[in-house]
């Protein structure tokens, strides 16, 4: 006959049996040189993270559309914050790689981002945004559909300074601009 005590010690002695058999089985399934066990882990971290930002910046982008179209400035200011903190993440990613095609993405979301504070008139979070991009992508630019510079576009609109003909046609902005520009200019001078 056995007893409480018996059953008790034979019992966790089984179980104790079981975990040492279920904890060397999965050893050996994983038994990867530490080589390949970090190209496995940045492979799959650059998997796990690309999801969310695209995420991130997806939902940004509607932010930014729903802004456009009901012209709203705490809206713009919203998605512009939403971008910019898209950006300062996928920046600190430890598994992110600096190739043409994620630089190309940042920069577009960053200027996104310009734009938007812009529109919801946060001129100071704006001009950093600018710095930023250039900190960050040194001697690189975006260009606009007409083929302007955003540069040069963010400058012209963040100028603290009133811009005279000659300085305004050496940037590369858009012809609308450059005319609501001199026309602001002109009416504040005459």
């Amino acid at each position: 006959m056995i007893t409480k005590q018996n059953f008790l010690t034979k019992m966790t002695t089984t179980k104790l049996i079981v975990c040492l058999l279920i904890a060397i089985t999965m050893s050996a399934c994983s038994t990867i040189p530490p080589k390949a066990k970090s190209e496995y882990l940045n492979r799959n971290a650059d998997r796990y993270t690309q999801p969310a930002d695209t995420d991130c910046q997806d939902h940004a982008q509607n932010m930014a559309n729903h802004a456009e179209s009901i012209a709203s400035n705490a809206q713009y200011l919203a998605a512009a914050k939403a971008m910019s903190g898209c950006v300062s993440s996928a920046l600190q990613n430890r598994a992110y790689n600096h190739n043409d095609e994620h630089d190309v993405v940042i920069m577009k979301m960053m200027a996104i981002a310009t734009l938007n504070f812009i529109k919801s008139g946060d001129v100071i979070t704006a001009s950093r945004e600018v710095e930023r991009f250039k900190r960050t992508y040194p001697n690189q630019d975006l260009y606009f559909d007409d083929y302007t510079s955003f540069l040069d576009t963010a400058m012209a609109l963040l100028s603290l300074e009133s811009l005279h003909s000659s300085q305004l046609s050496a940037l590369n902005i858009s012809r609308v601009l450059r005319d609501e520009i001199e026309r602001k200019h002109y009416w504040l001078n005459h």
